[in-house]
C-alpha cells in the first residue's frame, strides 16, 4: 500500500526518471516547457509550506537539475 509519509531517500529514483524519460520518450519542446513550468510550481508551493528543508531542498535541487537539462 501506497503511504504519504514515505522517507525522502525514496524521492531519488523518480528524481531521475523526470530527467530521463523526456529524452527517452523524445518529448517536444511544448512539453519539457510544462514540465518545467509544473515543476516550477511546484516548488513555489513547497517553498511556502511549512515542510522540513530537506523536502524544500528536494524541489529546488530537482527544478535546478530539470533547468540545467532541458532549459537551455
Amino acid at each position: 500500500m501506497l503511504s504519504y509519509n514515505i522517507d525522502m531517500h525514496n524521492f531519488d529514483d523518480s528524481s531521475e526518471d523526470l530527467l530521463i524519460v523526456p529524452r527517452l520518450e523524445h518529448w517536444s519542446g511544448a512539453q519539457i516547457h510544462q514540465l518545467l513550468q509544473d515543476m516550477e510550481r511546484q516548488y513555489a508551493v513547497a517553498s511556502h509550506l511549512n515542510i522540513s528543508m530537506e523536502a524544500k531542498s528536494h524541489y529546488r535541487d530537482l527544478f535546478v537539475k530539470l533547468v540545467k537539462t532541458y532549459g537551455h
